[in-house]
């Protein structure tokens, strides 16, 4: 059995720059959050500049309204009342869902339904204990379109035919 030399196309190239551009940012922006922007950046990063539109324009339309939803419940935790039973709370959440959902639905962006959810969980989950989730979901959204931004111009960028040995 022959094994050819690992090969490395241009997507992959603008993948790996855009990464890197992603991270280059945070240590300016210093919002320790990169790490969500790099997704963003991964997932915008497609065959074509149009793919990459497409995407972009769904994962930030998604990640505004999830992380809107995951604000205004942890706001109202904050703010009203905060489930002290961890289950009922998560029960709650898991409720929280339907709406927002429904919601996707809707407005016609199906495509980004499980970003909203994963974004609103993540957000009402994991960041319920910061002493800023408003701060949190605003930078998880502004990093997303950092992401966002870099990928797309990246994007434009033509990639050569010939594959890096």
């Amino acid at each position: 059995m022959k094994i050819s030399p690992l090969k490395v196309g241009g997507r992959t190239i603008k993948t790996v720059i855009a990464v890197f551009l992603c991270f280059s940012v945070d240590t300016v922006r210093n919002s320790n959050t990169a790490f969500y922007a790099a997704i963003a950046a991964i997932l915008c990063i497609q065959r074509t500049p149009e793919d990459s539109l497409r995407e972009a324009l769904n994962r930030e339309i998604a990640t505004i309204i999830g992380g809107a939803w995951g604000m205004t419940v942890l706001l109202f935790e904050k703010n009203i009342y905060f489930i002290p039973c961890e289950i009922l709370r998560y029960l709650c959440l898991s409720i929280l869902l339907i709406p927002l959902i429904n919601f996707s639905v809707l407005i016609k962006q199906e495509k980004g339904t499980f970003l909203m959810c994963v974004v609103f969980l993540c957000i009402a989950v994991t960041h319920g204990t910061d002493e800023s989730p408003l701060t949190f979901g605003l930078n998880r959204i502004a990093d997303t379109t950092v992401g966002i931004m870099i990928a797309l111009l990246i994007n434009q960028i033509p990639a050569a035919e010939q594959k890096v040995k």
